[in-house]
């Protein structure tokens, strides 16, 4: 008898804790997790699409956009005629020939055309390296209409490239591809007219040396006038 109490005792226990290992689940508590879980994964999807714009703004406002901007670094000089290639007006004469440096040889050739053309003389007193002043003057004018001649056909030259350079350049406005490419084509055009302004200002400038040459001319034949009229 005490052996068969036994057995069932140690059945029923068994069986308790075997029905202690059962899972059980709370649905209260598994709703609220799995609303958690969805609100979590609504907010990484936030993010990554938050981070995926930031990226791309990033993208728009930095980087290199050369490939962009690179067809407008020669609108207003690029390869062709530039003020600053023509030498000073002083040593454009050596030893009686033109001297154009560095000049472009089409330029320097019409140049040269046009002052011989005018059948001048070398100097008024038919001397060679003659100190008088009337002679230096004179040489000075000479050297001014050729520096001017030079300047007129590569100025001329240079405005007609320049309209092909610009109606170009037209035809690219609004086909960048963000913001910072309009902005850096942007900030070229604005430098590009910088020189452009810089190229007007070296033309007026030898604009400025014709007056002063003329001037120096009347002022050297109102010397020598002066001059013959004193009696001595």
């Amino acid at each position: 008898m005490k052996r068969t109490l036994f057995l069932l005792g140690s059945m029923a226990l068994a069986v308790t804790t075997a029905q202690a290992d059962i899972p059980v689940i709370d649905k209260t508590n598994y709703a609220v997790a799995k609303d958690t879980a969805e609100k979590t994964a609504r907010i990484l999807d936030t993010n990554k699409d938050i981070l995926t714009t930031v990226e791309k703004t990033l993208q728009a406002v930095s980087g290199d956009r050369s490939s962009e901007t690179g067809s407008l670094k020669d609108l207003a000089i690029g390869n062709g005629f530039s003020v600053t290639s023509v030498p000073s007006f002083d040593s454009l004469l050596q030893s009686g020939m033109p001297n154009f440096g560095s000049m472009g040889p089409e330029i320097a050739r019409a140049a040269t055309l046009f002052v011989n053309g005018l059948q001048l003389v070398k100097s008024l007193s038919g001397k060679d390296n003659s100190s008088l002043a009337s002679d230096k003057s004179y040489e000075e004018l000479v050297k001014t209409v050729l520096g001017v001649s030079a300047l007129i056909n590569g100025s001329q030259q240079a405005v007609e490239s320049r309209r092909s350079a610009l109606e170009r350049a037209g035809q690219q406005i609004g086909a960048s591809k963000d913001i910072k490419g309009s902005i850096d084509q942007n900030t070229q055009l604005q430098v590009q007219t910088g020189l452009t302004l810089n190229e007007m200002i070296g033309t007026m400038n030898a604009a400025v040396q014709s007056l002063q040459a003329e001037n120096q001319r009347k002022l050297t034949d109102i010397s020598n006038t002066k001059k013959a009229l004193t009696y001595e």
